[in-house]
């Protein structure tokens, strides 16, 4: 009697093989139904996990090779997000827009990062402020940057070219290139040279 060459795979192998196909597809057909909204552009050769939550108004860019990893939010809110080539917005990462954000090349997003380019203002106290003006400056963050884990990045902020945000910082103010910042707010204690 001759055997299946699936017999020669153990059930568990089996269930890994079926569950690894399953993400896989799932993710390129969520991936086509992103790209098929007007206001998405994502590269084919991005990896866009399934569980992420985009926003419908505003405009999304998402180049080659970059990895946005599950139950991330990205929402432009009427603004602009564009992330390059070969950047990891990694787990439970939240970019939300009202004002433009722009991520360079190679930039590295830790778990639980949220970056936001809006401000309440809050100057009239006879008015709640959930009614007063929004402040839309827009965030940048250049090439080869490193953001760590459970950072806030906040707007009208840009991040030089190499920079690295230690995690749990809170970025209230630029931060120059090859610079290494940490704390809140974040403030420079080392460079990269």
């Amino acid at each position: 009697m001759k055997k299946s060459p699936f017999s020669l795979l153990s059930e568990k192998g089996l269930l890994t093989f079926a569950v690894i196909c399953k993400s896989y597809l799932t993710s390129e057909l969520y991936k086509r139904y992103l790209n098929s909204r007007r206001n998405v552009s994502i590269d084919n050769s991005a990896e866009i996990d399934m569980a992420t939550d985009f926003g419908t108004s505003g405009k999304i860019t998402i180049h080659d090779n970059c990895r946005i990893r599950k139950y991330t939010v990205i929402s432009p809110s009427g603004g602009e997000i564009e992330i390059g080539s070969n950047s990891l917005v990694n787990v439970f990462g939240s970019l939300l827009g009202h004002g433009s954000i722009q991520i360079g090349q190679d930039v590295l997003i830790g778990p639980h990062t949220t970056i936001v380019a809006a401000n309440h203002t809050f100057s009239d106290q006879t008015v709640p402020i959930v009614q007063q003006e929004v402040t839309k400056e827009g965030i940048a963050i250049h090439d080869d940057v490193w953001i760590g884990a459970n950072c806030t990045v906040l707007d009208g902020v840009t991040i030089g070219e190499g920079a690295v945000v230690a995690a749990g910082s809170v970025v209230t103010e630029s931060v120059p290139e090859s610079t290494v910042v940490a704390g809140t707010p974040a403030e420079q204690i080392d460079t990269r040279n």
